[in-house]
């Protein structure tokens, strides 16, 4: 699955919406046995798959656009659209998979090591910290921002 989404543009928030859409109007569908509803479901599911699978960049993203600029005017949920994008905006200079691998292997590193080392993230950065296990209550200084924080080992 990975490599078939290998320059493909992945879901944004209008795939998503569109998604949400069609699975709403299958189940009104279904419960009121209106097959028109149903149908016009599977179009708009279809048209979600279809917008996630295309290797089109700037179409898709000048769709995504639009559509967060209009959801951005919506009293209640359009709080999430204002100020730049609302979700996942996948780069097409950058690699999706190099990030897959990356975290991939950090997963595994700590894995490997969950016997002998405690793994947190920083509360100040996000910064993922590693510190022995066994060692008591240590003082861990976050080396991206400096914060200390007090941690049992």
């Amino acid at each position: 699955m990975q490599d078939f989404m290998k320059g493909r543009y992945g879901v944004d928030d209008l795939s998503t919406a569109l998604g949400a859409v069609g699975l709403v109007l299958a189940l009104l569908g279904t419960l009121s046995s209106a097959r028109f509803v149903s149908i016009v479901a599977l179009i708009v599911i279809v048209v979600a798959l279809l917008r996630a699978f295309s290797k089109n960049f700037p179409a898709r993203r000048r769709e995504d656009e639009q559509f967060c600029t209009l959801m951005a005017h919506v009293p209640v949920i359009g709080e999430r659209f204002k100020g730049g994008h609302g979700g996942y905006r996948p780069n097409p200079g950058s690699s999706n998979a190099a990030n897959f691998e990356r975290t991939k292997r950090t997963a595994q590193k700590m894995w490997a090591n969950r016997k002998t080392t405690m793994y947190f993230k920083c509360k100040n950065c996000g910064q993922m910290l590693s510190v022995p296990r066994g060692k008591g209550r240590i003082r861990v200084k976050c080396p991206k921002c400096g914060n200390v924080t007090e941690k049992k080992s």
